[in-house]
């Protein structure tokens, strides 16, 4: 007599893909309209789980088409029917539903590698950008469906257990001989907490009002990060410290030691996101004696941005963002350069940025010991003037407007 239960394999693969399934359901339905700074750690996960679902998908096919199976319960021709179709439709949303977001993962505008869980190379299907809005459609429906389909699948399982007085829930539901009742129960407690686990992964911090808004303009830090011994190292000076006696400084080209830093604080939904430029050179002519003849200008490698997020560091090179593509460099261009009272400067000059060229100021202190100086400044730049921030990224209620600047180097001079 053939077995009334599914196999191990077949119940094993079964609950996990339900669980996964819910679980992506959920965190797409939070990915929708999210502009928080876990979206790209959340796209990544839902990535991973959705060619997770394919493959176990595929094998669960497998399994259905080549190992025995218990046989279907009895009942009118178009219940088997039903039940049949139900059946191989959620075939087709754990198959289509992943293939058409790797779809649209290789179709989107940004090309960002796909690595399963931040570990495993996934690569991108070699197909046109026309498929991005069809696979878009689809990979939607698909979810929506998937609803369907589960509460068709739920009723029916409930139907033949309680109304009909067959066995169904103990043929799939692990452990579940002789405890229909508690296995059901379990079954829909592990399946809401899928869900629930789904939407609040990453879940959103609460904010203040004053976060929300943007962040006032503030003054320039009266206490300097300079490098100390080391030039990957720094240490604080406090600007209000006696400076050296007062000596003629001679024009001359400084050159800007390796291990500074030129970083970027961004607030997305009020929440600080600091990265870095990691290449970028400058080119000093400097004498705070001679403040009229001298000239400073930064050249910054976009490509060099790094966030800490790989899928964040892809999307700011893009064209919505950088478009490094067109515009590999911003230059920061400075030749009014004033004293502003013992370590304190300011220079007023331009950015280039994204073909755009805008007034720009820094505020920096600097210390002069012989022919070593050290440096540390701040500036703010509106984003949106140099069109930094495209479509849905150009307004301002998820990524403020306003972008901090902070540097930090040593440079020196030929002894004079």
């Amino acid at each position: 007599m053939p077995s009334q239960r599914y196999s191990y394999t077949a119940i094993t693969l079964h609950w996990l893909i339900a669980l996964l399934l819910t679980f992506q359901i959920a965190l797409g339905w939070a990915l929708e309209g999210n502009n928080s700074p876990e979206l790209f750690a959340r796209y990544q996960l839902h990535k991973s789980i959705g060619i997770t679902i394919l493959l176990l998908s595929l094998a669960r096919l497998a399994a259905r088409l080549f190992t025995a199976r218990p046989p279907a319960s009895d009942g009118p021709a178009w219940t088997r029917s039903l039940a049949s179709t139900v059946h191989w439709l959620f075939y087709l949303v754990m198959i289509i539903g992943p293939l058409t977001g790797w779809l649209l993962v290789s179709t989107a505008r940004v090309q960002i590698p796909t690595l399963l869980y931040g570990l495993v190379p996934w690569p991108h299907l070699p197909v046109g950008r026309s498929w991005h809005e069809p696979a878009e459609a689809i990979h939607g429906a698909m979810a929506w469906l998937a609803i369907g389909l589960f509460a068709f699948h739920v009723a029916g399982a409930l139907r033949h257990q309680w109304l009909l007085g067959k066995p169904e829930l103990q043929r799939m539901i692990p452990f579940s001989r002789g405890k229909a009742a508690g296995a059901a129960i379990g079954a829909l407690a592990l399946v809401g907490a899928a869900f629930v686990a789904g939407q609040t992964i990453y879940p959103e911090r609460a904010r203040s009002a004053v976060e929300k808004a943007s962040p006032p303009v503030v003054a320039p830090t009266t206490r300097a990060i300079v490098p100390a011994t080391k030039d990957d190292e720094t240490t604080p000076i406090d600007a209000a410290e006696e400076a050296p006696e007062d000596t003629a400084q001679p024009l001359a080209d400084w050159t800007v030691a390796s291990g500074g830093r030129l970083g970027f604080t961004a607030r997305w939904n009020g929440e600080a996101v600091d990265g870095r430029f990691d290449r970028w050179r400058a080119a000093i002519r400097f004498s705070p004696d001679e403040l009229a003849k001298s000239t400073i200008s930064v050249t910054v490698d976009l490509a060099s941005t790094d966030t800490g997020d790989g899928q964040r560091d892809d999307s700011l090179k893009s064209s919505d963002f950088f478009d490094v593509g067109a515009h590999p460099s911003a230059v920061f261009t400075a030749r009014d350069i004033r004293h502003l009272g013992g370590d304190r400067y300011e220079a007023r000059g331009t950015l280039d940025l994204r073909g755009a060229s805008k007034p720009a100021t820094l505020r920096f202190t600097l210390r002069i010991d012989g022919d070593r100086a050290r440096v540390a400044g701040t500036a703010r730049i509106d984003r949106t003037a140099f069109g930094v921030g495209q479509g849905e990224w150009a307004a301002t209620d998820a990524i403020a407007a306003a972008v901090d600047i902070a540097f930090s180097f040593n440079a020196t001079r030929p002894a004079s």
